[in-house]
């Protein structure tokens, strides 16, 4: 069964998040925490005559738990200084009304035909990263995929999932660097435009302090 396999293997994955916004003194704690819990994983599991986890540390696309401490999302970039974060709910959901008291913008979902789905709402959001956050604008999709390579290297054992964010001109750059590092320092990356996508209500859409502060206002 798959939890027999799960008990054999002893797969974990301590997770990290919040990587680009980060100091250069804490960038420095990851090589040795990774020593320390391997070496405290041997002991613990030979305390209990377990095996030695095979994967212990791993960085999450962590989209969902990174608001709760707005933070950066694992390995990414901030999308924007200041955006709109877009959430689609079930238009019958409780959570929609309470969303319309708060004064959140309600709409129905607009799919790509440009009819409007009545069962799906889109809710927006005011959402700012700290000052020091690196932006995504400010990276190019290679920086971004040293980032990653990076981690796997000094801190997961598993699989470092991440979006790149890429501009239609770097497309030959990327194929080029893929060819070249893909193998030995990816597993699980997706790519997405940063802009000029032409996704209606889009998860992410950058905007300014002024937007963001009238949002916030209501």
């Amino acid at each position: 069964s798959t939890q027999t396999i799960v008990n054999k293997n002893m797969r974990m994955g301590i997770g990290i998040t919040g990587v680009l916004q980060s100091t250069e003194e804490q960038r420095g704690w990851l090589s040795p925490a990774y020593e320390y819990l391997r070496a405290m994983d041997k002991e613990y599991s030979k305390f209990h005559g377990f095996n030695p986890s095979i994967k212990l540390t791993t960085v999450k696309p962590s989209g969902t738990l990174s608001l709760l401490p707005g933070v950066t999302p694992g390995a990414h970039p901030a999308y924007a200084r200041h955006m709109i974060r877009r959430i689609r709910i079930s238009a019958n959901h409780p959570l929609v009304q309470t969303c319309r008291d708060h004064g959140y913008p309600v709409e129905y979902q607009q799919n790509f035909d440009g009819s409007v789905d009545h069962s799906t709402v889109v809710v927006s959001f005011p959402f700012q990263h700290p000052e020091h956050a690196v932006l995504a604008k400010n990276m190019t999709a290679i920086d971004q995929l040293e980032t990653v390579k990076w981690l796997q290297s000094v801190w997961s054992d598993n699989s470092v999932s991440c979006t790149i964010y890429y501009k239609k001109e770097e497309l030959p750059e990327i194929r080029k660097y893929l060819k070249k590092y893909y193998k030995n320092n990816h597993k699980s990356l997706s790519f997405l435009l940063h802009s000029e996508h032409g996704f209606k209500q889009a998860p992410l859409e950058e905007i300014t302090e002024e937007q963001y502060n009238e949002m916030v206002a209501n």
